[in-house]
């Protein structure tokens, strides 16, 4: 008997085309900023004065609320943007730069714009045979901090050691600007001059991982979601490059955060706070017996997770309701 041809050896023939190529995930597309009536990109970094910054998972971030002088606009390179600008660090926030490994050579820069500190960040191999090292940057005192990972996966591991070593930075530096008053008093001399601290971010490029880094922070410290963080780093630095890796790497950090966010709301909320938003001025000591004694047990849980209907337990159907049905054969028609 004569064998059938390849199409018609099985009854079942597949509903739909098949692709064979390996599973990625949806792309995630960045519009071009609104335009104002001026035609400027409106692009805000809004500093909420109800922002609990416990949320964010940094507690020694209060301080932003002053050194950002409450809400600014970016400047907006965008429209003005040249290619030499590339090889230049660009102001992201009034204390953030952003930039290539030039820029951090750059005397003349780091002495301008008041550079207190530097974090690189590098791939390991870079680590090992000591690249991304600077020479001026060791000569002017300023602080340095290297972030090396294998690859960019590892940046999201990353990203909190980061932003608390810039906040912590700050926070310093801050805080020595606050007791020079009090310093010049008794010493009886002029006061200082007031210099906060000033932060640049760089890789290689300064295009892709410190970008990554300096977006985390935007979304970690001012509550921004993954698409406007990224529209205000491209804003100033319109050189950036934000692979289909990096964008989803960012949107798993978004979630992250929220989940942070929903888990102090919530324990907030368990202790009378209204909105599950906590007074800035409120101690965060002062709850954390409270805290203690909140932990909800495993029988808990799993009394609220499992819902029993008429002595079933209710499963997980929402999955499975705005599903169309569609199979993945069908029959052959029969010749």
């Amino acid at each position: 008997m004569p064998a059938l041809p390849a199409d018609m050896a099985t009854p079942h023939a597949a509903a739909q085309s098949w692709s064979f190529r390996v599973p990625s995930p949806p792309r995630i597309i960045v519009p071009p900023p609104v335009l104002n009536s001026h035609g400027v990109p409106d692009l805000h970094v809004v500093q909420d004065g109800s922002y609990d910054f416990e949320s964010s998972g940094f507690k020694n971030a209060e301080f932003l609320q002053t050194v950002t002088y409450g809400n600014f606009m970016t400047i907006n390179n965008m429209l003005e943007w040249k290619y030499e600008q590339r090889r230049m660090a660009q102001q992201v926030l009034p204390f953030l730069y952003l930039g290539p490994m030039s820029a951090a050579k750059d005397r003349d820069f780091l002495q301008r714009e008041g550079i207190t500190m530097v974090i690189a960040v590098r791939n390991t191999m870079s680590a090992q045979a000591k690249l991304l090292t600077s020479k001026a940057v060791q000569e002017l005192g300023i602080n340095t901090r290297m972030i090396d990972v294998t690859g960019n996966q590892e940046l999201i591991a990353a990203f909190p050691r980061a932003i608390e070593a810039i906040n912590s930075h700050l926070s310093a530096m801050y805080q020595q600007d606050q007791v020079r008053p009090a310093q010049a008093a008794t010493t009886g001399q002029v006061h200082l001059r007031s210099t906060p601290g000033k932060v640049l971010v760089f890789c290689e490029s300064g295009n892709e991982r410190s970008a990554t880094l300096v977006t985390a922070y935007i979304m970690a410290m001012y509550a921004t979601d993954l698409i406007k963080a990224i529209q205000i780093v491209q804003a100033q630095r319109f050189a950036v490059a934000f692979d289909d890796s990096l964008r989803n790497l960012l949107l798993t950090y978004e979630t992250i955060l929220k989940a942070k966010r929903d888990v102090v709301q919530a324990d907030n909320r368990s202790l009378g706070v209204p909105g599950g938003v906590r007074d800035p001025s409120a101690s965060v000591e002062s709850d954390n017996g409270a805290r203690k004694g909140s932990k909800r047990t495993f029988d808990d849980t799993y009394d609220d997770d499992m819902e029993v209907d008429g002595g079933n337990v209710h499963l997980d159907y929402g999955r499975f309701e705005m599903r169309d049905g569609s199979a993945p054969f069908q029959d052959r028609p029969m010749v």
